[in-house]
């Protein structure tokens, strides 16, 4: 265990991440027999398989799960304390940073945040990661995502800014919207409804009409928000959406935004971030971007806010 070095337990981690030897070594640029002698030396050293073949990949023993926790987050502070005493210029910088959203948020918020991005740092690289609300407080606490952007509450350790408060509102198609701003309860009954699924952050409305006992005439089911624009211009259906990214659809396709009949409790969108005293330069900068796009996107509108510290 005394010749345990740091490259070891990098590719230790990149293994149990990509569950591949192949990607591991792709994402190192070495062999792969470069990445296979490196964990049949961790195995000795260790005194455990580490990880086993499976259909999905390399699947990691108990010992390793236990072992990636604590290599992570010893990686993670080597890392941003190195960072620390080095200088971080965007202009110039290669760095990759790990930004996780859902479809929604993909749709709202990732063209201001790339055009900044091209803007202020054109060799970093910007990975989105999709939304698993499951595992978003623990990527955020291991390191494995820089930030997130979510209408979810996530609890642990993660810090958190809230960038904007939203309300629901109802999308639907020009020849069904009818007069005034606000729909009746009849006229929202009558309608067909598109229901978008609840791994995607947004279960408030099911919650809120089987509460009031509101029923929706429901004819399909999706998984994305980025489908509905074209969904709802070529059918007479309708779906109910945060407020920003109706008014994004409404100024594109032939829909019209039209308040609801009842009330749904107005949620908070937030940034997190990992909660860690050692910050780095490059964390902070990427924050810092994070927030004015947003401004920018015309989500975050207060100068005030635009601290994420």
């Amino acid at each position: 265990m005394a010749n345990l070095d740091l490259r070891l337990i990098r590719i230790f981690n990149l293994i149990y991440e990509t569950k591949s030897l192949t990607r591991t070594a792709s994402a190192l640029s070495v062999t792969q027999p470069s990445v296979s002698y490196a964990l049949s030396q961790l195995r000795r050293q260790l005194a455990d398989p580490l990880f086993v073949r499976g259909p999905e990949g390399m699947v990691p023993t108990s010992r390793a799960t236990e072992l990636f926790k604590v290599f992570k987050r010893s990686v993670n502070e080597i890392d941003l304390v190195v960072e620390s005493i080095t200088s971080f210029d965007p202009a110039t910088s290669r760095q990759v940073f790990q930004l996780c959203l859902s479809d929604l948020g993909e749709v709202a918020f990732l063209p201001a945040i790339v055009n900044r991005l091209m803007s202020e740092a054109p060799g970093i690289t910007l990975e989105v990661v999709p939304m698993q609300v499951d595992q978003v407080p623990e990527w955020l606490d291991r390191g494995e995502v820089d930030a997130a952007i979510a209408s979810v509450d996530f609890s642990g350790k993660a810090r958190r800014k809230v960038i904007s408060q939203e309300r629901y509102v109802c999308v639907l198609p020009a020849r069904l919207a009818g007069t005034g701003s606000t729909m009746t309860l009849e006229e929202f009954r009558r309608l067909r409804h598109v229901v978008i699924d609840q791994s995607t952050g947004h279960s408030q409305v099911d919650a809120a009409l089987s509460a009031m006992g509101v029923e929706r005439d429901v004819s399909l089911r999706i998984h994305h928000f980025s489908v509905l624009p074209g969904v709802l211009a070529n059918s007479d259906l309708a779906v109910i959406v945060p407020s920003h990214v109706a008014n994004l659809f409404g100024g594109s396709w032939p829909v019209v935004v039209k308040e609801l009949p009842f009330q749904i409790s107005r949620f908070d969108v937030s940034l997190y971030w990992q909660d860690t005293s050692n910050r780095s330069a490059a964390l902070s900068w990427f924050l810092d971007l994070l927030t004015r796009s947003l401004i920018e996107a015309e989500v975050l509108t207060t100068p005030g806010d635009a601290d994420p510290v």
